[in-house]
């Protein structure tokens, strides 16, 4: 029986990663939203674990970062992947993950981040629900419906009892089997399940077969079990992630504890070590992407959206970026400052990541299993270059007159500020206190100028009270100095990092840090008002 009705502009459904990750970014921008989650909380399976640096500088604007990062302070010497006969027995390969990450400093204050998905949700969901969002825990989706002006949701306590529930938006967040892309019967392209997996949650005491090594990943392979295994920060546990063939008549049920217990076993290869299973959760290795992001007022967002092949950790990180842009535009749209249209680039802008992204799942499949062709070893691009080197085209970019197209992904160490890519990492400073750029970024759009950009500073004034849009203008000195208001430069670093800027120069960036636009110098028509509010017209979707 129905009981009652409810509404916020944003209703998210699935509470995993994405979906608080979702109503956190929306909480965040002052968007009321609900989230609703059939599980009666947060995962209690370790699944994903490791964030890389672009996730880290999300989780910093959301107010995350420092909580994650010291929860997470056990896994800092975790960065060795191996492959090993078992962990007591032979090591067949070392190498340490994301090398170079030592040298990153001049890219990002942000650090890759291991801590398993079950102790990580817990952080998102108390910081959304610090920022106002409404998480309804052991609330079900059974149905939806769209029209013109928004959805109508049919919900489900768990108990018989039914609700109804209007949002101006959906978001899908519901996972790899999306009962909301299923309803909508939106295709998926790619290669389609590549092979079946049981993720097998454990506890063992695994420090006198440890010693002092920690590992990030590990490869067993032996007679009795091939599989990857994850140890925790306080080895007293970790996950095993075995394989299993339909086809060759094995299932899921054939996954006793007992049997759990005796893999386990075998990849720790150390006999007397007592094993209990925890939990175990089966998954689809797939490279999968639906068709569309965008349907109406209904949007799909992590697995839902893209299933990416786990081997370099892409999946999360993918769907945490995809909360991360979809939720500024939605706020904009629901307070009636952008159009429409502006919901409608998430999928000129996520789709083609998440195609790219998947793509590179499967190249680094083939490389760490030893089957890929040269070409393919070239194709496969480092981790910092498909996480930070991000590309997009759509209406909600200007781009510059007679530049050529970026790739969907470059080099992030070597793209300097063009219009749809991260806005640069720089040093600045202010009242003599240093600050990042990328602190600056976040809520608001913001207009950096050089030190006589003051035209394109009276223009965003200008356009601000035009668009009634809240737009933070600052000018970038170089040197130690700079007035009230200013910030200063004193490596005189941050021009060459924004390609170059003229004193006269000015760069606009998107609430989520990336480029909408710059201009090298001043107009030459004289005309900065009339530029930056069209410019603004169009990225929001406005006329």
């Amino acid at each position: 029986m129905t009981s009652h009705s409810d509404s916020a502009p944003v209703l998210v459904v699935g509470g995993s990663l994405v979906g608080l990750s979702t109503a956190l970014f929306l909480a965040r921008h002052g968007v009321r939203c609900a989230l609703v989650e059939r599980h009666p909380g947060t995962s209690v399976h370790p699944r994903a674990v490791g964030y890389y640096p672009r996730t880290g500088e999300l989780l910093r604007q959301a107010g995350v970062e420092d909580a994650a990062v010291q929860d997470a302070s056990g896994f800092a010497t975790h960065r060795t992947r191996a492959g090993v006969t078992s962990l007591a027995g032979e090591v067949l390969f070392s190498k340490e993950e994301l090398e170079g990450d030592d040298e990153l400093g001049d890219l990002t204050p942000s650090r890759l981040l291991l801590l398993p998905q079950d102790r990580l949700e817990p952080l998102l969901r108390d910081r959304a629900v610090e920022l106002g969002a409404d998480l309804r825990f052991g609330t079900e989706l059974l149905s939806f419906a769209e029209d013109p002006d928004g959805v109508t949701a049919v919900l489900g306590d768990g108990a018989g009892g039914t609700s109804t529930f209007r949002s101006s938006y959906l978001v899908a967040c519901d996972g790899p089997r999306s009962i909301v892309r299923e309803a909508l019967k939106v295709p998926r392209q790619g290669r389609g399940v590549l092979s079946r997996h049981v993720s097998i949650a454990f506890g063992a005491d695994l420090r006198p077969v440890l010693g002092e090594r920690r590992y990030s990943v590990v490869h067993v392979k032996n007679p009795q079990v091939t599989g990857i295994l994850v140890h925790d920060d306080r080895l007293t546990g970790g996950t095993l992630i075995v394989g299993y063939r339909p086809e060759d008549g094995e299932s899921l049920e054939d996954f006793t504890d007992a049997r759990c217990a005796e893999l386990v076993g075998a990849a720790i290869g150390a006999p007397g070590v007592e094993v209990t299973i925890r939990s175990r959760f089966p998954w689809d290795m797939a490279e999968q992407v639906a068709e569309g992001f965008v349907h109406g007022r209904v949007l799909l967002a992590g697995d839902a959206a893209h299933v990416v092949p786990p081997t370099g950790g892409y999946g999360a990180n993918t769907g945490i970026a995809d909360a991360h842009n979809l939720a500024w535009k939605l706020a904009l749209v629901v307070d009636g400052v952008a159009g429409a249209g502006l919901v409608e680039t998430y999928d000129a802008e996520r789709r083609p990541v998440a195609v790219y992204t998947a793509g590179q799942g499967s190249l680094q499949l083939a490389v760490r299993s030893g089957t890929a062709t040269p070409e393919q070893t070239a194709d496969a691009a480092d981790a910092v270059t498909v996480t930070s080197g991000q590309a997009y085209r759509s209406a909600a970019v200007v781009e510059e007159a007679g530049s050529a197209a970026l790739p969907v992904a470059s080099d992030p160490r070597a793209l300097r500020g063009a219009p749809g890519t991260r806005a640069p990492y720089v040093m600045l400073s202010r009242g003599g206190r240093p600050v990042s750029t990328l602190d600056l970024f976040g809520r608001d759009f913001v207009l950096l100028t050089g030190a006589r950009g003051g035209e394109w500073l009276s223009a965003a004034v200008a356009a601000s009270a035009e668009l009634g849009l809240r737009i933070t203008a600052r000018r970038v000195v170089s040197g130690a100095g700079g007035g009230a208001g200013s910030l200063a430069d004193p490596d005189g670093r941050w021009s060459e990092r924004y390609g170059g800027l003229l004193p006269e120069g000015a760069v606009l960036v998107r609430p989520d840090g990336v480029v909408a636009w710059r201009s090298a110098g001043a107009d030459p028509g004289g005309a900065e008002t009339a530029v930056l509010t069209a410019v603004l017209r169009r990225v929001l979707a406005r006329g």
